[in-house]
């Protein structure tokens, strides 16, 4: 779904997080981008129906990388990326956006990479 993928990226365009990292992109970074940057990619996607409404439930995952020593500038980031995607409105064309909540988080280090995965569940109502 196009449309969705649309709505996150125009979430993100000019946003405080764009300021925050060096780019955010969609299923994977280009080889040797620098850090600290973002990637988004949907995990699943499933329809559901609620009183004959035409709805679509959505795990999507955010991926933050950083490769400073201290945890610091990653954990800004996420601040930033939460504060800008909690249960914020998201624009889906030919959809009325119901809600987009954090399930899940988790912080690791691998190899010297900072690694901050943030995990969304969206449900969006076809108009």
């Amino acid at each position: 779904m196009q449309v969705l993928f649309e709505g996150i990226w125009d979430k993100y365009d000019g946003s405080a997080l764009e300021s925050e990292i060096n780019g955010m992109f969609f299923t994977e970074a280009p080889q040797g981008q620098a850090y600290p940057y973002g990637v988004y990619h949907l995990i699943s996607n499933v329809p559901s129906w609620t009183f004959d409404a035409d709805m679509e439930n959505y795990l999507i995952q955010f991926n933050l990388y950083s490769e400073k020593n201290s945890s610091t500038d990653i954990n800004t980031a996420f601040t930033v990326l939460t504060t800008l995607y909690d249960w914020c409105d998201l624009d889906v064309d030919g959809y009325s956006h119901i809600y987009m909540k954090r399930e899940l988080s988790n912080l690791t280090k691998e190899n010297d990479i900072w690694n901050y995965f943030i995990q969304y569940r969206l449900e969006v109502q076809k108009n």
